[in-house]
């Protein structure tokens, strides 16, 4: 197989990732460059976390939290990474380009409030506080982007929950019964204590009050469809946390979304505004309520589960669908008035931070810069509620005459109107980094780009927001792009089941990510494609698809996701070992491609 134009194999680094193995040192970083030189890989892509130093305005602190536990001693051992990485990836000539995620302010998961581990943030959101969050969101919490204001009672906290109804899915018969229901309860989302106390539980059949879609966009219920339910009365419960769970054993059958399946009521008709959460979690999974405490609006309340689940089953924490584990269906009063850890592109300060770790990749001397939207600090099962920051507020009232609504006219005027400030910093980062000789990318989300994204595809991204990188491709601000159509932590498919959305065939076949595609190519600007390994498809496919990517033309080039999916360092820094042999079966395809 031959190509006509140049091809790039590339790497990407997400050195936390590599962190969470073993310790780094210079001799290992060179070590890193001399072993991807030998794959063919002729360019690294090294993501930037933000200054090592903790007084600096863009400092960082991803690397050496709790969970890479290997991140501090490697800070002692070479400074900032990125900035590190260069030297010795230049000394193999290799390209290295920073990739920046100007939303990354930390990580969306929480710390339940009576933990030990909740000093681990200062910022809080409810369930508890942040796995993690940058300085500057520590420091500036209200720049982080907002939820449109919620209608409810002043006193919502306090208010006495007197009925919980539970909805099915679909109006076929449960086993779940009366006597089984069990409700557990806590002032801190931690260690729940079971609360012994007469109610009345009614079965009915009642037609569903919504619509309802799974994480995938499809239709679980339509509103009007008959649905069993649970009403569960004669309650009085102060406490902040409830879960209603079942003490029955195996696999449960009431089956819906977490937030399609929960409706909590205090003195009045209408059910109170609550977040929703399950035993499992994208970290620390799955939870146990007996003994820890829950992860709430995390974003995985669109996934269907079974409420009763066995709820004490030793679960294995690697398997990728603990994230989804049921056994119980838990609420809070309210909803969080902020994304977890992610800025506002409209604020004065939140540019500052971005053009300071412009100039920090700058001076670190990279190649290139590539600006990736997606991160870990956007999770919610509600994304479409974000996007009002007073500055954004008062520009579109100032610009249309009123505030914005829910409509879909107003949230299509948001997303522009916030897309131009966005777009505005393409443009700054674009002249930065050329002016330094350097070159632009950007990624090409077209999981989350498109028309009408579903909420899986929304999962890491700020909603509402317009990224108008055609713009940008049309105005000669980029080099490049990588593109990019995996879902968050690659749920493109349900865990453990086969690839469908995820096999690149479909996948390339997807009429936005093919619009997309072909955009790129009319306009001459190189298309990089980014795939995760082993993390959708096994690694024979994988190789296959990178075969069949050398073979399209228009693509030019195909970057290996992750480093730490290839090889890995020994604990005490001394050696960087291929993971079950993928660097010997990549080198291989490629050698078999000519590009090493």
């Amino acid at each position: 197989m031959s190509r006509t134009s140049t091809f790039v194999l590339s790497a990407t680094v997400d050195f936390p990732d590599d962190v969470g193995y073993g310790t780094y040192t210079p001799e290992l970083l060179n070590q890193m460059m001399a072993q991807l030189k030998e794959l063919g890989v002729t360019r690294v892509y090294w993501l930037y976390y933000g200054d090592v130093d903790q007084d600096s305005y863009g400092a960082g602190n991803l690397i050496d939290h709790s969970i890479f536990p290997y991140g501090t001693q490697t800070l002692a051992n070479i400074g900032e990474p990125l900035k590190a990485a260069v030297p010795f990836a230049h000394a193999h000539g290799l390209e290295i380009y920073g990739v920046l995620k100007p939303y990354n302010g930390g990580i969306a998961g929480t710390y339940p409030e009576g933990a030990k581990e909740s000093s681990a943030s200062t910022v809080t959101r409810i369930g508890g506080s942040l796995w993690q969050a940058i300085p500057f969101v520590e420091r500036h919490p209200d720049t982080r982007v907002r939820r449109r204001p919620l209608a409810a009672p002043p006193d919502l906290e306090s208010t006495a929950i007197r009925k919980i109804r539970l909805l099915k899915r679909d109006d076929s018969p449960t086993r779940v019964r009366g006597e089984d229901i069990q409700i557990w309860t806590s002032e801190s989302n931690f260690r729940y204590q079971r609360k012994l106390i007469d109610f009345s539980v009614t079965e009915a059949v009642e037609p569903a009050p919504r619509d309802v879609r799974d994480y995938y966009g499809d239709l679980v219920t339509a509103k009007g469809a008959p649905v069993r339910t649970l009403t569960i009365e004669g309650l009085d419960l102060s406490e902040r946390y409830v879960a209603v769970t079942t003490g029955l054993k195996g696999q449960g059958d009431f089956v819906n979304t977490a937030v399609g399946m929960v409706e909590a009521y205090g003195p009045g008709p209408e059910p109170l505004p609550v977040v929703v959460a399950t035993r499992g979690a994208i970290w620390g999974r799955p939870r146990d309520f007996r003994e820890y405490g829950l992860d709430f609006d995390c974003g995985l309340g669109t996934h269907p589960m079974p409420f009763d689940d066995q709820n004490d089953a030793g679960d294995d924490s690697s398997r990728w669908s603990s994230m989804l584990t049921g056994g119980l269906i838990a609420f809070a009063r309210g909803k969080n008035e902020y994304l977890a850890c992610t800025p506002c592109e409209a604020y004065p300060e939140v540019r500052r931070l971005w053009s300071g770790w412009v100039q920090s990749l700058i001076d670190a001397g990279v190649d290139g810069i590539d600006v990736r939207i997606s991160a870990h600090g956007s999770l919610t099962d509600e994304s479409a509620e974000y996007g009002y920051n007073p500055p954004i507020v008062e520009e579109f009232t100032e610009r249309y005459g009123v505030g914005p609504t829910g409509s879909a006219t107003d949230l299509a005027r948001l997303a522009e109107l916030r897309g131009d400030h966005f777009t505005s910093f393409i443009r700054e980062t674009s002249e930065a980094i050329r002016g330094a000789g350097g070159k632009m990318q950007i990624h090409v989300h077209t999981e989350a780009f498109g028309p009408d994204p579903c909420h899986g595809q929304m999962m890491g991204f700020p909603d509402n927001i317009r990224f108008d990188w055609k713009s940008w491709v049309e105005d000669g601000l980029l080099d490049g792009v990588t593109y990019r159509m995996s879902w968050f932590e690659g749920l493109e498919d349900p865990p453990e089941s086969p690839p469908e959305r995820s096999r690149l065939v479909n996948a390339l076949a997807e009429p936005y990510a093919a619009e997309s595609l072909d955009a790129l190519v009319d306009a001459g600007v190189p298309a990089y494609l980014n795939r995760y390994i082993d993390r959708s498809v096994g690694v024979e496919e994988y190789l296959s698809d990178l075969e069949q990517v050398y073979g399209d033309e228009r693509f030019s080039g195909f970057d290996l996701y992750e480093f730490s999916l290839m090889a890995q360092a020994a604990p005490d820094g001394t050696a960087l070992n291929s993971y079950k042999g993928r660097m010997e079966m990549i080198r291989d395809k490629a050698s078999e491609l000519g590009l090493v």
